[in-house]
């Protein structure tokens, strides 16, 4: 697909989407009302549309990082809205932008969180079970126009790889396509390795459908860097790949997805076992010689539905809950149908 008819299309869909959020202004009385898309294997949410009086400055088509997501913040924490975002979350990207209320309902298509949307004022202001239902209704709405969208935005993504490739071809392209996928400090893959693995967990057709994925984050990162160095931080991040390295299967992937979150994905891995494997995980970085100086927290997804983004969201979620109960802590949850 060329770059004009891509844009030509993604302008029709934002043309579809935008009555939608002039009535959630009117149905809230928020400032400022938005259409999201979530990418969970990049972890990345971008804006789609917005709608608003632009006291808040929410930008149609900026990205931010899932770990800086309001939206993460409030799914993580189980809740929909927040009237007091400056006192609850007073270090957010919402806070610094001013929020005071915020509100966040997924949109889901074919039972798959791919989006939101979302409503923000800088005044406080409490929204009704009322009022939630009916936002629950555009939400199923928008749910087909944001299908398009993330069609057309994976789209573009093979296309992009295949381009890589190509170009590739006509290079050393084995030791080049390693320098592109992996991450060189731990020589496990690095995010954009891992959006290709993943890519072919989700399209293999199988029997087994039971994977669990793992994600592992320090304990307290920065103050090892602040009192020992970058240099011990870099060792510390260099030990945990090589346990990662060590308790992989030929056919699981272990990655460093950037700073020190690490992703583990295990291919037909049931509960207990993902439990097991994270407690080795675990206890052999509590015998390394960083062990004494901080822990790793650990959260745990795993389904007998086969690989989708929905379970990376949840893996997520299951490490935000693990570090909020204290250091080293592991949290699994299950995705069930």
């Amino acid at each position: 697909m060329s770059n004009a008819r891509f844009d030509s299309r993604i302008k029709d869909l934002k043309q579809a989407l935008m009555p939608l959020m002039q009535l959630v202004c009117k149905i809230t009385g928020l400032e400022t009302a938005f259409v999201t898309y979530i990418d969970p294997v990049l972890a990345r949410q971008q804006v789609a549309v917005v709608v608003g009086t632009g006291e808040i400055g929410i930008v149609e088509g900026s990205e931010i990082d899932w770990q800086d997501s309001m939206c993460r913040l409030l799914f993580n924490d189980e809740h929909w809205q927040d009237n007091e975002i400056k006192q609850h979350y007073p270090l957010s990207a919402g806070a610094a932008l001013g929020m005071n209320t915020f509100f966040a309902v997924p949109v889901q298509h074919q039972e798959k969180i791919i989006g939101t949307v979302c409503g923000a004022s800088t005044r406080e202001q409490y929204l009704s079970a009322e009022q939630h239902e009916q936002l629950q209704l555009i939400a199923e709405a928008v749910s087909w126009t944001l299908a398009q969208w993330q069609r057309l935005f994976k789209l573009q993504q093979r296309l992009q790889f295949t381009r890589q490739r190509l170009q590739l071809a006509y290079q050393d392209r084995d030791s080049l396509k390693a320098l592109a996928e992996r991450d060189p400090l731990t020589g496990l893959l690095n995010r954009r390795g891992f959006a290709d693995f993943w890519q072919r967990c989700t399209e293999v057709d199988t029997d087994q459908k039971q994977i669990a994925v793992i994600t592992l984050d320090f304990d307290n990162f920065k103050q090892l860097n602040d009192n020992f160095g970058h240099q011990a931080g870099d060792e510390a991040l260099q030990a945990l790949g090589a346990i990662l390295q060590q308790h992989t299967r030929d056919y699981d992937f272990a990655a460093r997805l950037g700073g020190d979150e690490f992703l583990l994905v295990l291919p037909g891995c049931q509960r207990l076992e993902a439990q097991d494997v994270a407690s080795r995980i675990q206890q052999s970085y509590q015998a390394s010689p960083f062990g004494d100086k901080h822990g790793i927290s650990i959260g745990i997804a795993v389904t007998g539905q086969g690989a989708n983004d929905d379970l990376l969201l949840l893996a997520d979620k299951a490490l935000y809950q693990a570090k909020n109960s204290g250091r080293g802590h592991i949290v699994c949850r299950t995705l069930r149908a």
